[in-house]
């Protein structure tokens, strides 16, 4: 089986030859330093604006020239991002080990290196200075902040009552998928806004690490019911938890204290 140094020193070597190609880095887990057996391959590549298929290209054939590609997919455009984006699973690796490729063109500014956010990239080559920190816009993201909350105010009770009927007549699915979807993923977001909100929009990605402990073992235990009483139970809780959280956001100008 193919390891992941094998992979990234190929495609290293492969993307620092090619004259089209002006910076390559590692991001993600390698970014944030916590990456182990379970990381995939986050690299990212700024390249000149008439050579992003090229760049692809070259990246499909070096994998494929270590093991064979078994799943390709290629991210429609326009993506939420602005980047072109693939990943690859190959035959001889581990299934945990995919290659999230992102090819970015050499005239657009946005880079998602803000290190609050995305942490410090591993950098693999940089012909022209350009993996560097970038500012983060502290005003646009508490005006999304801010978006948010207004939006988690209205909608949180207005609509909990989805969970409790399913529950009530006995639709189990129904209820535990608008159990996360109603009731737990809006608490993640106010408690993000809480206590990381220069990550307030990652959901459940690095939970564990931007909430205080005894915050997200609460969270763990409010993520696990096992029946419908304990749906019924839970819900109360994150209510309770987040009525409290949003006060605190407002009493504590969370928000205010992050743009200044």
């Amino acid at each position: 089986m193919l390891d992941r140094s094998t992979i990234i020193d190929a495609l290293h070597a492969t993307l620092a030859a090619a004259p089209f190609a002006h910076a390559a880095w590692l991001a993600g887990s390698d970014a944030t330093g916590r990456t182990d057996r379970w990381s995939d391959i986050d690299l990212s590549t700024v390249v000149d604006d008439e050579h992003v298929e090229d760049a692809f290209g070259l990246v499909e054939r070096t994998l494929e020239a270590l093991s064979p590609i078994e799943i390709r997919l290629r991210i429609p455009q326009p993506t939420w991002h602005g980047f072109d984006q693939s990943f690859y699973r190959l035959r001889d690796v581990e299934p945990t080990l995919m290659v999230d490729y992102s090819v970015m063109r050499l005239s657009n500014p946005q880079r998602f290196l803000e290190p609050e956010r995305h942490g410090t990239p591993l950098i693999l080559f940089d012909r022209g200075k350009i993996v560097q920190p970038a500012t983060l816009d502290r005003a646009a993201l508490a005006q999304r902040m801010r978006a948010r909350l207004a939006d988690l105010r209205e909608r949180f009770p207005l609509f909990q009552n989805l969970v409790t009927k399913a529950v009530h007549r006995g639709s189990l699915v129904e209820a535990a998928t608008s159990y996360q979807m109603i009731t737990l993923r809006p608490l993640v977001d106010a408690l993000r806004i809480r206590y990381a909100p220069e990550r307030f929009d990652f959901g459940t990605r690095y939970l564990q690490f931007d909430l205080p402990a005894g915050t997200y073992s609460m969270i763990e235990w409010l993520a696990t019911p096992s029946d419908g009483a304990g749906i019924l139970e839970r819900q109360a809780e994150a209510v309770r938890l987040f009525e409290e959280t949003v006060d605190d956001i407002t009493r504590l100008d969370v928000i205010g204290a992050f743009e200044r």
